[in-house]
């Protein structure tokens, strides 16, 4: 058995050697099972692992909104009813940015989206192990805490499936194959 996220940590590697291996060289002939991938994945009605960008947007978000609510409970008796809600729409908006980054950047076939998914993914499970911790302590209410480990253990399981697996390896080989593997592109 391999340790959890291994396969996730090999995907970003892989990608990291195809994009320096094809900006070096540009061969065209290095990316003839690219082109032969790619062109499978469009001859089907719908590529496999489309779903999982959707998903993992959804299990991010609750967890970002689990994270919110751990901060306006953390906020509400100290700072008063409006700086936590500030602070709720502050955590939520910020959760929804660097998603959206790290999504575009997976679309667009870079590996440093996976990168900064993964690290969003590690720290929405890491807030709420922590939260959980200070819940256990009597310093936040079990629902925040609760509900950003959900979203952060969701969406973990999602970046480590094979249908992301392959939506992502998807993407990267389609950018190549599109010639957009250079460093200014």
């Amino acid at each position: 058995m391999t340790a959890p996220g291994a396969g996730l940590t090999a995907l970003i590697a892989q990608c990291r050697k195809v994009e320096a291996a094809l900006a070096g060289s540009g061969d065209p002939a290095a990316s003839t099972a690219m082109h032969r991938f790619v062109a499978d994945m469009d001859a089907r009605r719908v590529p496999p692992g489309m779903w999982s960008p959707l998903v993992l947007s959804v299990l991010v978000m609750t967890g970002g909104l689990g994270v919110g609510i751990e901060v306006l409970s953390l906020l509400l008796r100290s700072a008063g009813a409006a700086l936590a809600a500030f602070a709720l729409v502050a955590v939520c908006a910020g959760t929804a940015l660097a998603l959206a980054i790290g999504v575009v950047m997976v679309m667009a076939g870079k590996c440093a989206g996976l990168v900064l998914i993964r690290w969003l993914v590690l720290a929405l499970i890491a807030i709420g192990a922590m939260g959980l911790a200070a819940w256990a302590l009597g310093g936040v209410r079990a629902v925040g805490p609760v509900v950003a480990l959900l979203g952060g253990l969701g969406a973990w399981l999602v970046v480590n499936s094979a249908a992301f697996y392959v939506f992502a390896g998807y993407r990267v080989a389609l950018r190549v194959v599109a010639g957009g593997h250079g460093q200014n592109k």
